[in-house]
Formats: C-alpha cells, sequence, structure tokens
C-alpha cells in the first residue's frame, strides 16, 4: 500500500502571498485538482499538508467529496521539509511507502502517479523513486517506509527530501515524467500556463 502526502501549506511568498492550493485551473482549485488525480490513480490513503489559509484549503479539498485526512503544519513557514515530516505522521500504518507531491504542480494527471506507483512496486521495494524530466529531478517522488524515521529526525528547511537522495545515491531509482517539472512558481508562471 502507498499512501500519499499533497503539499498544499505555503503561503505563496512568491505568488503575493496567495496560497497557490487555491489558485484556479478550470473550474476547479489547485488542490480540487491534485486531490482528483491522485484518487483516480487509486491511491486511498490521502494526506492534505494544510499551513496557510488553513481552513480555505482544507475546505476547498473537502468539496471534492474525496475521502481525506487534514495534516496541519503549524510551523508551514519553516521549509518543506516540516510538511513532509507532519503528513508523515499520518500516513496509514499499513503503508508500505509513500508518495510525495506539490499542490503547484497542476500538469500532473492521475497517469503519471500511476505510472510512478507502478514503477516503485514493480522495483525493488528497499529504494526510492524519483522523478525526473529530461534528466531533472521533479516531482512526485516515492519513498518507503524504512526512511520514515530518518525523515522525521531531520532538521526542517527548505530542501524537502534531497538531502536523502544524497546520502543513498545508490537507493535512487529515477522514473521519467514529462511534467515532473512545470510548476507554478510565481505570478508570472501562472498567467503564462494557467491564463494564457
Amino acid at each position: 500500500m502507498i499512501s500519499a502526502i499533497l503539499l498544499a501549506a505555503g503561503q505563496g511568498s512568491r505568488m503575493q502571498y496567495q496560497a497557490k492550493a487555491l489558485l484556479t485551473l478550470g473550474d476547479r482549485t489547485f488542490v480540487q485538482h491534485a486531490v482528483q488525480q491522485l484518487r483516480s490513480a487509486g491511491i486511498d490513503d490521502l494526506i492534505v499538508v494544510t499551513g496557510s489559509q488553513r481552513d480555505a484549503v482544507w475546505a476547498s479539498a473537502a468539496l471534492t467529496g474525496v475521502p481525506l485526512r487534514e495534516a496541519y503544519n503549524k510551523d508551514y513557514a519553516s521549509g518543506i521539509l516540516g510538511s513532509i515530516q507532519t503528513g508523515l505522521r499520518y500516513c496509514h500504518p499499513a503503508a508500505d511507502a509513500v508518495l510525495i507531491t506539490l499542490v503547484d504542480l497542476p500538469f500532473l494527471r492521475a497517469a503519471d502517479f500511476q505510472s510512478a506507483c507502478e514503477a516503485w512496486q514493480m522495483g525493488d521495494p528497499t529504494l526510492c523513486l524519483r522523478s525526473q524530466s529530461e534528466g531533472k529531478p521533479g516531482h512526485p517522488v516515492i519513498i518507503p517506509r524504512a526512511y520514515f524515521q530518518e525523515i522525521l529526525e531531520q532538521p526542517p528547511g527548505d530542501k524537502g527530501c534531497s538531502f536523502l537522495f544524497q546520502r543513498y545515491p545508490d537507493r535512487v531509482r529515477y522514473h521519467e515524467i514529462a511534467r515532473a517539472r512545470i510548476d507554478i512558481d510565481t505570478i508570472e508562471n501562472y498567467h503564462a500556463h494557467i491564463t494564457s
């Protein structure tokens, strides 16, 4: 079983403090889109990590009707690793691994999440899986349970699980996903990719 953590806690400091989870893609918010794609990929245990604008983000996610659990990161400003650690504490006890993805990757589809899960399940289950696009790392990533405690013991910061991949480069498999790196980090990105 693979749990999924959707990181939606950011305060959008490069988006004029507009929570990226609440940006719109057609008639849905980014968080609704991500939740629906993860569920369509067959992921049953889905955790949404909230932080900035908590109530609005969680309410938007809940409107999908998808079974979800909220993990609130009160220290969301401390960096992305703190949100990952918050989500890990909510993973299902039967989960063999966790898939981690970001709310600001609106071009990822259910097929992308499904292919990552299948690639991990068909390979060595002791290895991490890191998505990449044209040789550059992106999301989602899948991390086996054996590494959960090591992540939880790491000081919070802005680099996510990069420390783990650097520490154990021979324990990482790479999986090509064309849309793995198209994120929306600025107002300019949003207008260029979404509203234009």
